[in-house]
């Protein structure tokens, strides 16, 4: 049985797709939607910390993730009101995390005990270009879950 589904959102098309889904299945199973956005770690190349201020570049990556996250929270709480007004979902929130996506998504999955992940994914890819989307968030997650990952496209 579901009793919570998430659906996870990086502001592309692909998740607005995967919003749209998991919300109808919510919506018909009347079961809490979890809207999830992780902020990948804003790495800090080498090349800028030898000879550099590495506290200021440590600032400015906060700085830049900050407005990240407020940003998307922003967003969650457009998408939430549309949700509630449109399709009368009753019960919806959103989750901001740091760190590696599919990594943080993961261990959201199995802590808060999910039983159901939409993800969007990227476009279609052909030939030889499949092969550079064998390392996508979307790929490891449907993996690795313990739960079924509902992969819209």
């Amino acid at each position: 049985m579901i009793s919570n589904i998430v659906v996870t959102d990086d502001g592309t098309e692909n998740s607005d797709k995967a919003i749209e889904k998991a919300s109808e299945i919510a919506n018909q199973m009347d079961v809490p939607l979890i809207l999830l956005h992780v902020i990948d770690d804003i790495g800090i190349p080498a090349s800028l910390i030898l000879g550099n201020d590495r506290a200021a570049i440590e600032v400015a990556r906060l700085t830049i993730g900050q407005a990240i996250e407020k940003g998307w929270h922003q967003r969650a709480n457009t998408i939430i009101e549309k949700l509630k007004k449109e399709k009368n979902i009753t019960s919806v929130r959103s989750h901001c995390i740091w760190g590696v996506a599919s990594e943080e998504i993961l261990k959201f999955i199995e802590e808060n005990k999910i039983d159901i992940v939409v993800m969007g994914t990227g476009k279609r890819l052909k030939g030889i270009s499949k092969i550079g989307a064998l390392g996508s968030v979307t790929r490891k997650v449907s993996e690795l879950s313990n739960c079924p990952v509902l992969i819209v496209h």
